[in-house]
């Protein structure tokens, strides 16, 4: 079948490459504009268009996807097949209704859970301990539609966004293909979500990265492990930020909620409401992420004060 890939972000890359290494033909990637990165906020182009450009793959990157000349484009390329992964913007009807076998949506969670822009993240935080992938047919709603299968996937502890992102990305990559083939033949019966069960999961706002030691200790190792790499849950300490990006709960008793109840150069306890937050890895604002025994060798004096601030 002629395909037209959508998808922005590393996690995709691997499953592009199993569907260019099938018999199936990539006709256009669609993926987002370059965007500012980075301290020096260089001008930064997606994995996706990086790959498209290595592949002598056709791409755009369209700003506005309900264009008229866009879809009119969409149109002549004479696609069979929409696959979207990780694209990041809305898809109007008028193009899902181009193409003959629909629109194929790879979802990373067991819909009709976590349906939304961060569903990776949310199930960390929420503290799942299972999350999988969807492949869905794509309709109007937001993550509405039937589903062609799902694959489950465990949580393990501590487990990262960034780790859990590339499970997703390797499960994806080894059953795209098999479920592309059988939309092809018609071999794919769809089941309905049933929207009861429908949960939801909003792309992650600034108010949340920083922590609120008066949350149990078991959701603060939560968040920060949900959140890390990017956007990096964070603490104040002697007037600084600071980044967490791994983090165990530790059921020792808290001295209260932000108080450092131990600081040697093998641990950093830090009191939650109930019971202590272990942190593993962080960093300065703008510095490298590092374990933190080497943290503390390097930045040791920044523990003078006892208390991270809520």
């Amino acid at each position: 079948m002629k395909i037209i890939f959508a998808g922005t972000p590393e996690i995709t890359i691997e499953t592009l490459k199993s569907i260019q290494e099938s018999n199936h033909e990539i006709a256009l990637i669609l993926t987002n504009e370059d965007k500012p990165s980075g301290r020096g906020k260089k001008l930064t182009k997606p994995p996706v268009k990086i790959f498209a450009e290595v592949n002598n793959i056709e791409f755009k990157q369209p700003a506005m996807l309900k264009d008229k000349f866009l879809i009119d484009f969409l149109k002549t390329k004479e696609a069979d097949l929409f696959v979207v992964f990780a694209y990041g913007h809305l898809i109007p009807e008028e193009i899902l209704k181009i193409f003959k076998k629909g629109a194929l949506n790879i979802h990373t969670s067991l819909l009709p859970k976590l349906r939304g822009a961060a569903p990776i993240q949310r199930a960390i935080i929420n503290g799942d301990k299972l999350t999988g992938l969807t492949f869905m047919k794509m309709e109007k709603g937001l993550d509405t539609g039937p589903i062609y299968r799902q694959d489950h996937i465990e949580i393990d502890h501590e487990e990262t966004s960034d780790s859990l992102e590339k499970k997703m990305s390797k499960v994806s990559s080894s059953k795209i293909v098999e479920v592309i083939d059988l939309i092809a033949e018609n071999k794919l019966k769809l089941i309905s979500q049933n929207n009861e069960f429908a949960t939801y999961a909003p792309k992650i706002s600034r108010e949340e990265t920083k922590i609120n030691w008066s949350m149990k200790a078991t959701a603060i190792a939560s968040l920060i492990n949900g959140l890390s790499p990017s956007p990096a849950a964070y603490g104040l300490l002697n007037k600084q930020r600071i980044n967490f990006y791994l983090a165990e709960a530790v059921e020792k008793e808290s001295l209260g909620p932000g108080k450092i109840v131990e600081v040697s150069k093998n641990r950093l306890l830090v009191g939650a409401k109930d019971f202590c937050v272990s942190i593993k890895e962080l960093s300065r604002s703008g510095k490298k992420r590092q374990k933190y025994e080497s943290f503390y060798n390097g930045s040791k004096q920044i523990f003078s004060d006892e208390n991270f601030s809520s």
